[in-house]
């Protein structure tokens, strides 16, 4: 090649071309995500145990059960599906006994408005059964156990609905706060009972109420009235209908099983 030929060569580029940059950053970034691959698999197992189960201890386990319930526990172990012994139930009055009460309740209602003592007594369903409340200046003097003449109207009305409704009945004594210290009454304790053992006797040994269905409790001035700001509202004698709770709790017992052997006859 001759000397003219050479100086008229293209002269050559310095350096790398320059996609190779380009290149050169797109390698870089896939390493570094190559990288942080590996980093996330090789996770210390042990340590991610033992920080979820902290959580699990901080926030508590829940779980649902659909149409049942929501429990929530402080322990990691996960909750059981199965049902526990049906006899932690809370056991519901049966709604047979609920309409008997509220069918008493009527009854009693209507005899005092046939007398004209509505507005006088209250009727009301308790934790124990359906009470009457009897102010006890109706029954008996100020500071006496003895009846007084005008209240043997109401007991025979009472005696009838005790013979007409199934099951027993508490005399319930009640009085206030004010001291009670004569020769016949020592404390307020003897005069709710003694006023509860005399409307007791009058219903056995004049009505012929069979002595074996009645019992007679003095609460003296222990159980006071919330609703009542005044102290005398609670010197009251209560007549109440004691309610089967034999009987509820045999109904409630049944539907138990009855509704236990139909989920087995269901998973069969």
């Amino acid at each position: 090649m001759s000397e003219n030929e050479e100086n008229d060569a293209p002269a050559a580029e310095e350096g790398a071309p320059a996609w190779m940059a380009t290149f050169g950053d797109l390698m870089s970034l896939l390493l570094c995500f190559f990288v942080l691959l590996m980093s996330f698999a090789s996770m210390d197992v042990r340590r991610f145990a033992v920080v979820s189960g902290s959580m699990r201890d901080a926030f508590g386990v829940q779980r649902v059960h659909p149409g049942m319930m929501e429990a929530i526990s402080t322990s990691i172990v996960p909750l059981s599906d199965a049902e526990s012994t049906p006899f932690i139930r809370v056991i519901d009055v049966p709604a047979r006994l609920v309409e008997r009460d509220q069918s008493l309740i009527e009854r009693i209602k209507m005899s005092l408005r046939d007398q004209e003592l509505e507005r006088l007594m209250h009727v009301e369903s308790t934790v124990d059964g359906v009470a009457i409340r009897v102010p006890g200046g109706m029954l008996f003097p100020a500071g006496s156990a003895e009846l007084q003449p005008e209240s043997v109207v109401f007991l025979h009305d009472v005696a009838t609905l005790i013979r007409e409704t199934p099951g027993d009945v508490s005399i319930d004594g009640h009085t206030d706060q004010s001291p009670v210290a004569t020769e016949a009454v020592r404390s307020n304790w003897h005069l709710s009972s003694a006023r509860a053992v005399a409307a007791l006797v009058h219903l056995v040994e004049v009505e012929r109420v069979e002595p074996e269905r009645l019992r007679a409790t003095g609460y003296g001035a222990s159980r006071p009235l919330p609703e009542f700001d005044d102290p005398a509202e609670n010197r009251r004698v209560e007549f109440v209908f004691l309610r089967d709770r034999g009987e509820a709790l045999r109904e409630a017992m049944a539907s138990v099983g009855a509704e236990g052997s139909g989920h087995e006859r269901g998973a069969r």
